[in-house]
């Protein structure tokens, strides 16, 4: 059997009984996260233009907006809601995909649940297998494919929109297949275009391009069945090599092992050891003069975080500098720690001076402090905070959904989001949903 073909069957395979409740309850965090880094990143720039162009197309209004009430085309609102889900660089992260799993595939899997009336259950169980999907996909292209420039985001991410979607539209076995071929021709993203506008349009777009794959293949629309293993296929083009082979589905899910890793700061994931060991040196220290800061990190997210002196809060995301120095001035970094006015304040521009970034030669990372009457002192990590080796408490991941949801639902909105999303397996019908994202 070939890849192409695996995929295809275990997606429209996949049943509710094979899904083990530690993954169901994983499924529903990421859900749940999601909707809130939307919600939280509607009035983001990007989302808002994107907004306003999606609603003067005059589409058939049949799939929600989310944090808006506005509805629009089932490709539309998985565009928007696919940016603005990943606007703020809050959402979750697979280190087997290499990229971000949610926001490609909720989007592309809710529209979709909109349009055939699919139930709570129904909507999990694709969102399961668009994981799988996409995430094992990421990990046979592996990390050269990261490191080449591609954003497994994108290029990964609309295969898990596509089976998702696929899954709600009740596809065939052949007509997934064909689905991931015209998904196959969409596949892209350059990981140049990080620390702007277009960065989280990557997600939207792949989440429009997945659902649209499965759309057009239910429609009849012919494409090779073998697109990921085709010569000019995934394989080849975005991977380099052959054989190429799919790691083994379910067997555990992506979802148990590596797991996935919801962030607890508004920036690049491979800026999170660095705050999380500031954080606790600032702790230690509070009060004491600094005169420098010295960083060991990720020779790999030293090629992402390309901006050691950010002008605005989308470049402060992805500058390793910046994180470091918000964190001891400011301490936990929430949203308005990337503002374009916190990046380019005196305070800060001053620290960013005495940063010094280096690689680490090792698995751990390391920040040293330097103080101003000379002595030092240091802390490592080998896992940021929310890694499945150090999760968040239920506290803390529902105090970021909290914090993201309440200034624009309130208080009680944020409570009535929560609930709907713990009892989603006993959902009737995905449009109730849509009603508590607004």
């Amino acid at each position: 059997m070939s890849e192409t073909a695996r995929l295809a069957d275990f997606a429209l395979a996949l049943r509710a009984a094979a899904i083990p409740a530690k993954v169901r309850a994983t499924a529903r965090a990421a859900i749940l996260d999601a909707l809130a880094c939307a919600i939280a990143g509607r009035h983001e720039p990007v989302s808002e233009r994107l907004r306003a162009w999606a609603l003067a197309q005059e589409s058939r209004g049949v799939a929600s907006l989310w944090g808006t009430g506005e509805r629009v085309s089932a490709a539309l609102a998985a565009l928007v809601n696919g940016t603005a889900a990943h606007a703020l660089d809050f959402d979750d992260v697979s280190w087997a995909m290499n990229g971000h799993p949610t926001v490609p595939l909720l989007p592309a899997a809710f529209a979709a649940g909109e349009v055939t009336g699919a139930s709570g259950a129904d909507l999990l169980r694709a969102f399961v297998a668009g994981f799988e999907v996409e995430s094992r996909i990421g990990q046979a292209l592996g990390r050269p494919h990261y490191e080449k420039g591609w954003h497994a985001t994108s290029t990964a991410g609309v295969f898990g929109a596509a089976a998702a979607a696929g899954v709600l539209f009740g596809l065939d076995p052949g007509q997934l297949r064909r689905a991931f071929g015209i998904a196959c021709s969409r596949a892209s993203g350059t990981r140049g275009n990080f620390g702007t506008d277009t960065k989280p349009l990557h997600a939207g777009l792949a989440a429009r391009a997945g659902l649209e794959a499965a759309e057009l293949a239910r429609l009849g629309v012919t494409a090779r069945e073998d697109a990921v293993e085709m010569e000019m296929g995934l394989a080849d083009l975005y991977a380099g090599k052959q054989p190429f082979a799919v790691p083994p589905l379910g067997i555990p899910f992506a979802l148990e092992r590596p797991g996935l890793e919801l962030k607890p700061y508004p920036s690049c994931r491979f800026t999170h050891r660095t705050i999380d060991l500031v954080l606790a040196l600032r702790e230690k220290h509070a009060g004491r003069e600094l005169e420098s800061l010295e960083i060991a990190s990720d020779p790999l997210g030293l090629k992402i975080l390309i901006y050691p002196t950010p002008r605005t809060g989308l470049e402060a995301k992805f500058s390793l500098p910046y994180c470091a120095a918000i964190a001891w001035l400011d301490g936990w970094p929430g949203l308005a720690a990337f503002s374009d006015a916190r990046a380019v304040a005196a305070d800060v521009q001053s620290l960013l001076r005495r940063v010094v970034v280096r690689e680490a030669s090792g698995p751990e990372e390391e920040v040293e402090i330097v103080f101003g009457d000379g002595t030092r002192d240091r802390a490592t990590a080998r896992h940021a905070r929310g890694n499945p080796d150090l999760p968040l408490s239920d506290e803390q991941r529902l105090a970021k959904v909290r914090a993201c949801v309440a200034p624009a639902l309130g208080d009680a909105g944020a409570e009535r989001l929560i609930a709907a999303i713990d009892g989603l397996e006993s959902l009737r019908d995905v449009r109730e949903l849509a009603r508590w994202t607004a």
